[in-house]
Parts: C-alpha cells; structure tokens; sequence
C-alpha cells in the first residue's frame, strides 16, 4: 500500500486529483514559456529588450564627453542621452555595432572609445604593463644575483676566527664549561659573551 502525505489526502478523495492537477499546471506552464521563447525577434517586447541591450553595449564602450570617467551607457548627462538616442536610431536603420563605433571614431577621435584600439601607437598602451613588470623581474633576479655574489666573495675573505668558531660550537652542543675555556678572541674578554 503506498502512503499519502495527511495534508494531500482526504478522506474520500483520491490522491489522484492533486496529482492530476500538478501535471496540468506544470504542461501549462511549459507551453507558456516555450511561447515566449518563440516569439520572432520582431514581435512586441523582444525586439525592444535586444536593441536597447545593443545600444547600451556599445555606449559600455563609449566615453561621455561631459563626464570623462564614464561610459556613455552610465551616464545621465544630456549629450549621453543623445548619444544613446543616436546609437538607437543607427541600430534601427540597419548599422552594425563596428559601424557605430567607426561613426564615433571619425567624429570625436580614438579617445571617444574607453577602451584604446590595438593598433599603432597604442599598442604602447597594452604592451607598457607588461614590459614594466619584464624589468622589474629583471631587476629583482640582478639585485639578488649581486648579493649572492658579494656575500660569498665576504664569506671567502673573511674565514671565521677559530676561537669564536669553537665557542659557537660549544654553545650549540650545550657545553656551557667548554664555552668559558676557548681562548679568547680578544684579550681581556670573556668567552661566555
């Protein structure tokens, strides 16, 4: 016998109705959403949502000339809304995004685009970050190639002083007594220093 949830079962009516019920919503609800999603580009509302998504795309990559530090897309000032206005209108008459973007070029020059073009005297622009972070690898690996060299030209030139070497010696081998009986480095100075 299979058992029922209390609340989905009543006394009298079978389950079969509540199941019933979910399967006609659920197809119901599909066939909506597969209506929506087959609405051609041009019926009302999908066509609108996808060019003001392109219009505000391209401005993402245009400069406000008012506010310089923002896109054309962020920005609330009139000459962006225009813009925008502008960008919708070539959209609809059939221009591609790079037709925009070259119409804006030629109008207001390559500092109009947020992002500068790869090409020409800007590929300085791109490729300067990565030659900066070249030279300071290089200069760490020289920096630390010096002093390694140096301090092993010290290290060859100054041998240790047997004294202070049978001291240290001592110390790490925990003999205390044998630390005060080496010879002293220097006279007149104990060794336990």
């Amino acid at each position: 016998m299979i058992a029922y949830p209390s609340r989905l079962y009543r006394r009298g009516a079978a389950p079969w109705g509540t199941l019933f019920g979910t399967l006609l919503a659920v197809v119901l609800l599909t066939g909506v959403a597969g209506a929506q999603e087959a609405a051609p580009p041009g019926a009302a509302g999908g066509g609108a949502v996808e060019l003001e998504s392109n219009v505000f795309e391209i401005g993402r990559q245009l400069r406000c000339p008012t506010c310089v530090s923002q896109s054309v897309a962020d920005s609330n000032s009139a000459i962006a809304t225009e813009m925008r206005t502008e960008i919708r209108e070539l959209l609809q008459d059939g221009r591609t995004e790079r037709e925009v973007l070259a119409l804006y070029r030629e109008r207001y020059g390559d500092w109009i685009l947020l992002e500068p073009p790869r090409e020409g005297i800007h590929l300085l622009v791109w490729a300067l970050p990565a030659i900066a972070v070249g030279l300071g690898v290089a200069a760490l690996v020289l920096l630390m190639v010096r002093w390694t060299r140096a301090s092993r030209a010290a290290a060859r030139e100054a041998p240790p002083d047997p004294a202070q070497l049978a001291r240290v010696r001592a110390e790490l081998a925990g003999d205390a007594n044998a630390a005060s009986d080496a010879p002293d480095a220097a006279p007149g100075k104990r060794a336990d220093r």
